[in-house]
Parts: structure tokens; sequence; C-alpha cells
């Protein structure tokens, strides 16, 4: 074990990022009480679960070495149940909807009734992820397998983000996107990503 680069550290003025690769994927290269300086810091700074992950990833990346990032990033399956809970909820939703329409519109307009229709459909899907994105960053598929939605800093993101994120979902075969890419068309265009939630 190195100990050659300890005494050169002044863990005060070393950003976040330095800190956590320290005690992550260079930790084999410092005697531990360099390790838990760098912890102690870290700890000081209150540096939060969600950035904590975020950093993890980022300096994880450079590493091919190191799969604890798989921990902080959520792989294709959890993505397909939250897709198909999701899916689920939103045909309740929508079959609640349904109801409502035939107790508030006594008409013969089947032409009304369809547009009215597609309409609500339209309205449950965006309300659906939009609402509880931006204000839980999670579904309740994400609930379930508890992943959460962030930015790409780890961030909780803002109204505008979310809005992106819930429209580019209407794109054609964004629900299968998620198969073939790591990220699905949402959170790319969005730039934002579901990690797993450290909560």
């Amino acid at each position: 074990m190195s100990s050659d680069k300890a005494p050169q550290i002044n863990l005060k003025q070393s950003s976040d990022e330095d800190l956590v690769r320290i005690v992550t994927v260079q930790v084999h290269k410092y005697e531990p009480y360099t390790v838990q300086a760098a912890e102690a810091e870290i700890s000081r700074r209150g540096i939060d679960k969600m950035r904590m992950a975020h950093l993890v990833k980022k300096v994880a990346q450079d590493n091919t070495a190191v799969q604890e990032i798989q921990d902080y990033m959520s792989t294709t399956w959890p993505r397909f149940v939250n897709f198909l809970i999701d899916f689920i909820v939103f045909l309740l939703l929508v079959l609640i909807g349904s109801l409502s329409l035939d107790s508030v519109f006594v008409t013969s307009n089947s032409d009304f009734l369809l547009a009215v229709g597609y309409g609500m459909v339209l309205l449950i899907f965006l309300l659906y992820h939009g609402l509880t994105e931006y204000f839980f960053q999670k579904t309740v598929g994400k609930y379930i397998t508890k992943t959460i939605v962030v930015t790409k800093d780890g961030e909780k993101p803002n109204a505008a983000t979310i809005a992106l994120r819930t429209l580019c979902r209407l794109i054609p075969f964004d629900r299968l996107s998620f198969l073939i890419t790591k990220n699905g068309f949402h959170d790319r265009f969005s730039n934002t990503q579901v990690l797993k939630d450290p909560s």
C-alpha cells in the first residue's frame, strides 16, 4: 500500500470529487488515516446522499474495475418493472376517468365523446408522470423498485426539466428505447437519469 501521496494532500482544499475518489476508487492507494480524514471532510461539508451518489458515479466511470457504480445506476430490469407498474396505474386512472366522463356527459355524439376521451387519456398520462416526478421524483413504479429521477448532476429536476422529460415520453417507441440504450429517449433529451434511491 502506497502512502507517498498522503502527506501531500490538503483535504480542505480538495474538491468534493477528489474526496470521493479517495474514499472509493482510489482507497487502496492511501493509508487508512487519509481515507478516514477524507470521509470526515465529506461529512463536514454536508454532502447529501444524492450528491454523493452522483460523485461516486462520476469518479467510477473511468475505472472499469469498480462495479459499485451499478448500485447507483438502475438496470434494464427495474426500468421494465417501472414501465409495467406505471402502465397498470395509468390504465386504472383512465378507467376512473372514463367512468367520470360517463357520469358527466350525457350525449349521443360519439365523435365528441371520442375526442374528449382521447384528450382525457393524454392529460392523465402527462399529469401522472409529470406531477409524480416533479413532487416526489418518482412514479408508483419507481417507489416499488426504489429508484428516483435526478438530473445529470444528481440534483432534483426543476419543473421545466420534468415537463420536457414528460413530453419526451410521447416520442414514438420511447417506452422501448431504454431496452436498447442505457438511458431512454426521455432521459437523454431532458438530461435526466434514474438512479437507485439512496434514502
